[in-house]
């Protein structure tokens, strides 16, 4: 079932019981292909080109999309059945001291299952002993991601694959250290 938007009402928040959050199964690759190439289109009209959309559609028929995605650990948003979101992240290459944000497609926007999709890769990034985060993602979800405390840290392109060249704006966000109990909660 959908969420229904009311004309000129508020985005009904998606309600938490209803949002199934588990990480990615081999039968989901389908659904995940169909959902990541449909969001990216109909999301960035405007921010990518018809050439730069049509080379990640490729991209993700592609048997190398699912070797992309094998690197990381991803999960899905599931609503009712239906597939309505996914976010993954890995340990940054660079430093081994960052996590980095993959994919994060939504079918529905404004919902909040993007906020529990990243609730869900940062919480699980923070228990594997990260405490930054950084992310590359297209114009459009800039926004989304300084809602969430992410800070732009520069701009450029991001190479998916050959062929596959994306503009992208780069974000990072630094958790606070976790406080250490007071004598008070020890009692």
């Amino acid at each position: 079932m959908t969420p229904t938007l009311v004309p000129g009402g508020t985005p009904p928040a998606v309600p938490g019981d209803r949002l199934a959050v588990r990480p990615i199964g081999l039968d989901d690759f389908s659904s995940l292909r169909h959902l990541h190439a449909s969001a990216l289109k109909s999301q960035t009209v405007g921010v990518l080109s018809d050439k730069e959309l049509a080379a990640f559609q490729r991209l993700v028929q592609s048997p190398a999309y699912s070797d992309l995605l094998l690197q990381e650990e991803v999960y899905c948003g599931w609503l009712d059945g239906e597939l309505v979101g996914t976010a993954s992240w890995h340990a940054n290459a660079d430093s081994g001291a960052t996590a980095r944000i993959g994919c994060i497609f939504v079918r529905h926007p404004r919902f909040g299952i993007g906020r529990r999709l990243m609730a869900e890769v940062e919480a699980r990034a923070h228990q594997c002993g990260f405490g930054r985060f950084a992310v590359s993602t297209t114009a459009n979800a800039v926004p989304f991601f300084e809602k969430l405390g992410y800070q732009i840290a520069s701009r450029g392109v991001k190479t998916l694959a050959p062929g596959c060249i994306l503009p992208v704006t780069f974000l990072k966000k630094g958790l606070a250290q976790p406080r250490a109990p007071s004598s008070s909660t020890l009692m």
